[in-house]
């Protein structure tokens, strides 16, 4: 049965992101997957907890995906990665119909889903920060909670704002303000160790 939600869920994840959440109905997910509405509705009473279903896997996936790719780095190596991924801003929002039908029509269920991006961003950050404050990278007085709370919040900045973006393109102004966020946190040492590192990739990319 998990199997058969699961591919439900992933259905409807690409379904919402060509074409929006309102314009998929359950009838259309239910033809894709051969399956009679009465199955569907097995799994999913209605289209709300469908969406709610939705917007957890895709939290689960990103939080997996970040754990995994921070798991035996350096604090030092996880900053380059972070500064990679955010250069790469533009593709994540390439679905501006699923996120305004998402705004618009579930409201709660997107503070709800803007509140777990949060807490989770929170909560990775904040045993990021642990680990370059013992390896020395970040500043020995800094506050994990309230810098990590701080860099989400600028995350949904940026999500909540994008809209009003139109003179800076997103991913030079999300690189500026990231790159911007770890040099006010580094130590001397995490300073001179980031240039090092910084340039390391210049050359590779040469």
């Amino acid at each position: 049965m998990e199997d058969i939600k699961q591919q439900i869920i992933t259905t409807a994840l690409e379904q919402f992101k060509q074409y929006g959440i309102k314009s998929v109905s359950v009838d259309d997910l239910s033809r894709l997957l051969g399956m009679s509405k009465k199955t569907f509705y097995q799994y999913f009473p209605g289209k709300d907890e469908l969406v709610a279903a939705v917007l957890e896997s895709m939290n689960g996936a990103v939080r997996i995906s970040a754990e995994h790719y921070m798991q035996g780095k350096s604090a030092l190596e996880c900053i380059r990665m972070l500064l990679d991924l955010h250069q790469k801003v533009g593709d994540v929002h390439k679905e501006p119909a699923f996120a305004y039908d998402l705004r618009k029509y579930y409201p709660q269920l997107y503070k709800q889903h803007v509140r777990n991006v949060h807490e989770g961003t929170k909560a990775i950050l904040m045993r990021h920060l642990q680990q370059g404050i013992d390896e020395g990278i970040y500043r020995s007085d800094l506050d994990v909670e309230t810098c990590a709370v701080m860099y989400s919040l600028i995350q949904q900045a940026f999500v909540r704002n994008e809209d009003e973006i139109r003179s800076v393109s997103p991913k030079r102004l999300m690189q500026f303000t990231m790159e911007s966020f770890f040099r006010s946190i580094v130590s001397e040492e995490g300073v001179r160790r980031f240039e090092e590192l910084k340039n390391k990739n210049i050359e590779k990319q040469k």
